[in-house]
């Protein structure tokens, strides 16, 4: 008779409490550090995320190579995670040490354009097809100027984006549908900003269409397969309706690919040949560094040529730029990361690790006889709690789990490997290899051999 597995979050959390205490045995120099930290930066951290990411998980990084880095302690960890996925190229790759390096010798930034840029520009419609581009410091920028873009060329205010999504700590994208209507995610934007967001389901064709014929939406903003609640894939036709509704009532198309643009060479636009108004890019792309873009079409980029100073007057331009955005280090950091990194050939071997990961976890759970499955998406994996993929948010937050993700992270690092959150999965950078798959892949045996024990099986 088929069995059902239910976690038992009480021995989950004594497991985690052990490892925890295990962990901090292992870091007297990170505690020192946060006794003084707290000090001076709230949570003693430089980033609210560093302390809400990794409760419990003090540890202080000193320096990093390739796959791996290492703490102020001397703990050595594999990282699953690099940074959520801003450092897939690794850690200290050669060539874009040597591009930065020589870059910031001869002048990091001058508020003019370098040749690099326009190299970067050509690298990225090589793989994007795009053939237009501009430049800020993160993907959460671009959506912003893609946003601002769209309001100024459809004369309309309102942004359509679907449930369980996440293209950055902007305004527009941290608003949420629930009963009682458009709700903020957390605290601190204007109470305005429901009025100008909606939220529908992915994969729910009839509910973009009912927004859309309002003839009130900007532009929708969507990744090409969502990825921050694990990872949910189109159903088959959906992009091509989303992109026939968005041109059928004046809606730009905004394509975020800031995550799924490592798991495939020119992401999705190129692998599904996705004809977006404005694609948006981030993270990985900078080679380490702080590093946004977003292509265009054509028309976008002749609207915006009429749309800025000189052309027009400061008041009746777009609001778009930044004093460091585009700035010289960063288009080299850009430039060798394109040309000497990420390129199609590595892509290639990458996604074959890929497969490797996404097996061997789907292995380790069907010897433990466990109704679960392995998330799929080029470089990453990840585990969902059912028998099927989840085709929305709903269905994927009912199969992903917090608590086992939390006593997770601390059992791997305690074996030198650093997991990421429960919402992403682990993924590979371009200088793991198969050695470093194996490691995983073994850590996460004994994990699940444990989980196992400690959880309770019954008959459907």
């Amino acid at each position: 008779m088929p069995e059902r597995f239910e976690l038992d979050f009480a021995a989950l959390d004594q497991l985690r409490e052990r490892d925890l205490a295990t962990l901090r045995t292992r870091t007297p120099r990170a505690r020192s550090y946060f006794s003084r930290s707290r000090q001076a930066m709230p949570d003693g951290v430089p980033c609210s995320w560093m302390a809400s990411f990794y409760p419990g998980m003090e540890i202080v990084a000193d320096r990093g190579e390739g796959a791996y880095f290492t703490d102020i302690d001397g703990n050595r960890f594999l990282d699953m995670s690099q940074c959520d996925l801003s450092m897939s190229c690794g850690f200290g790759p050669e060539g874009i040490a040597k591009a930065v390096s020589e870059r910031f010798r001869s002048g990091s930034h001058f508020l003019l354009p370098t040749e690099d840029a326009l190299a970067v520009c050509q690298l990225l419609t090589d793989r994007f097809t795009m053939p237009a581009w501009r430049f800020t410091l993160s993907a959460s920028s671009a959506n912003v100027e893609a946003i601002r873009i769209a309001r100024v060329l459809t004369s309309r205010d309102e942004v359509l984006s679907f449930a369980g999504k996440y293209h950055g700590h902007i305004d527009e994208t941290l608003t949420a549908a629930s009963p009682a209507g458009m709700v903020t995610d957390q605290k601190g934007l204007p109470r305005d900003i429901v009025d100008r967001t909606i939220e529908v389901p992915f994969n729910d064709i009839p509910a973009v269409r009912d927004v859309l014929e309002t003839l009130e939406i900007a532009c929708v903003v969507a990744e090409p397969v969502m990825t921050n609640i694990g990872v949910i894939y189109p159903e088959d036709g959906y992009l091509d309706e989303l992109r026939a509704l968005t041109r059928a009532t004046g809606t730009l198309l905004v394509i975020d690919e800031t995550h799924t643009q490592v798991a495939y060479y020119g992401g999705f636009t190129r692998r599904w040949g996705l004809e977006p108004d404005i694609l948006t890019l981030g993270k990985s792309l900078g080679g380490g560094l702080p590093f946004g873009a977003y292509g265009m079409t054509e028309e976008i980029k002749e609207f915006l040529e009429q749309n800025a100073e000189p052309r027009v007057k400061y008041e009746h331009a777009i609001a778009l730029g930044g004093t460091t955005y585009g700035n010289a280090i960063t288009m080299a950091a850009a430039r060798a990361a394109l040309s000497e990194i990420l390129t199609e050939d590595a892509y290639e071997l990458v996604g074959k690790l890929g497969e490797d990961l996404a097996d061997g976890i789907e292995s380790v759970v069907q010897k433990n006889n466990l109704p679960w499955t392995a998330q799929r998406l080029g470089n990453r994996s990840g585990l969902f709690l059912s028998t099927t993929q989840p085709r929305n948010a709903t269905e994927a937050h009912d199969a992903l789990s917090k608590p086992l993700n939390l006593a997770q992270r601390a059992f791997m690092a305690n074996r030198g490997i650093w997991e990421p959150i429960y919402i992403h999965g682990p993924s590979l950078s371009f200088a793991h290899g198969p050695k470093e798959v194996s490691t995983y892949l073994a850590a996460f045996d004994d994990w699940i051999a444990l989980v196992t024990k400690v959880g309770k099986r019954t008959d459907l």
